[in-house]
């Protein structure tokens, strides 16, 4: 019932916030499945908004439409336009985000992945449910869906700034991509957030 009532809130809420979790769990012991391995550039970008800041991955191209994709803060897409990184706040009131933030990581990931199946114009399937990982020092959950018929993974890894809950999001472009080219997409991803500084 609870876990129903915050789809429902989440759903109807239009700003955003958050901050750090207060009931931690522990994540799976390393190595985490997903490496990161990725060549990473020298190149430190910041989000439009100032609230975090990575360093670019060989290869990949910052972009931006803030006419047509407002809420992405951070945006990457690489070389082949094949695939893009986005970072996104999630969208909450901070009543709400207090009841989450006490809840954990675990429980927002949830939340997330809820608004994705509910939202999404296809059918959702889950391939991976949320997981625990601890990188750059920061806990985050990480789940991967895909949707209809397409082959192509996407994964979502969520993560506290410390003021806000945030999504950062890889999209593969194509919906025929093989497993080991999701795999080096999300080890990109990996390699993106282990470089994450949060202002």
């Amino acid at each position: 019932m609870r876990t129903r009532l915050l789809l429902l809130c989440l759903a109807l809420c239009s700003a955003c916030s958050s901050a750090p979790e207060t009931r931690e769990s522990t994540p799976p012991p390393a190595p985490y499945r997903y490496a990161a391995l990725a060549e990473m550039s020298r190149d430190y970008l910041a989000a439009r908004d100032g609230s975090i800041g990575v360093l670019r991955p060989e290869g990949w191209l910052l972009t931006s439409d803030e006419a047509e994709a407002p809420s992405i803060v951070l945006w990457l897409v690489n070389e082949e336009y094949s695939a893009s990184l986005t970072f996104v706040h999630m969208q909450m009131d901070p009543a709400l985000y207090e009841t989450l933030r006490k809840d954990g990581i675990e429980a927002v990931a949830k939340v997330s992945l809820g608004l994705k199946q509910r939202s999404a114009d296809d059918v959702v399937h889950v391939v991976q449910p949320v997981e625990l990982f601890r990188i750059a020092g920061k806990i985050c959950a990480a789940y991967e869906y895909r949707t209809g018929t397409a082959e192509a993974l996407i994964r979502v890894v969520v993560f506290d700034t410390g003021s806000r809950f945030m999504e950062c999001t890889m999209f593969p472009a194509s919906n025929t991509i093989t497993p080991a080219g999701n795999r080096k997409l999300f080890e990109v991803q990996q390699s993106v957030l282990a470089s994450l500084v949060v202002k």
